[in-house]
């Protein structure tokens, strides 16, 4: 059967929600990030830009955003990230703004959420686990961390070491056949 570590990696990668204090270090972060800016986008648009946070304080600051802030359990992890990344998109230039018009699809979502995940599986291949957070209250986001109003916080994503080095929980995964129609 035809093998691929990058296969591996995805079938073995788990989202993290409790993380080890240890940063990470600089070459493993900047390899992270070579990663998303390596991803392909809609016209080589790369729409992106990343705002690392490592500063422990900026992160609990952060955490405090999330709707409800850190009362739920669903959110009080993101205070223990060592780093965590807010992804936006923007400004968004004419051609794509138009595009997105006639075709009902806001590229710049899927150009980011690509590159997110070039960063997620390359932070699993380094032992870096990392957890996508959708739910956080974007003006106060940009507000915190200085982030232009001609951007538009995407998600954020946190990266840690796993505290623990659990197995991947098993995931119900349909069928090929199920997915894929050949025509």
């Amino acid at each position: 059967m035809l093998e691929s570590k990058v296969l591996d990696i995805i079938r073995e990668r788990r989202s993290v929600r409790e993380y080890e204090s240890r940063p990470i270090e600089e070459d493993k972060l900047k390899l992270i990030l070579e990663a998303a800016r390596l991803a392909p986008s809609a016209s080589n648009s790369q729409p992106w830009k990343f705002y690392v946070v490592r500063d422990k304080d900026k992160i609990k600051a952060l955490a405090e955003k999330m709707p409800l802030g850190t009362h739920l359990i669903i959110n009080s992890f993101i205070a223990q990230a060592p780093a965590v990344v807010v992804a936006t998109a923007g400004p968004i230039d004419l051609l794509h703004k138009v595009a997105s018009y006639v075709v009902n699809k806001r590229w710049y979502y899927i150009d980011v959420a690509i590159a997110l995940e070039h960063m997620v599986l390359t932070a699993w291949e380094l032992g870096i686990g990392s957890c996508w957070v959708g739910w956080f209250d974007e003006k106060k986001v940009k507000k915190l961390l200085d982030i232009p109003g001609n951007e538009e916080v995407i998600d954020i994503l946190t990266l840690g070491y796993p505290k623990d080095k659990k197995p991947p929980f098993a995931k119900h995964r349909k069928k090929l056949e199920e997915i894929v129609k050949h025509k």
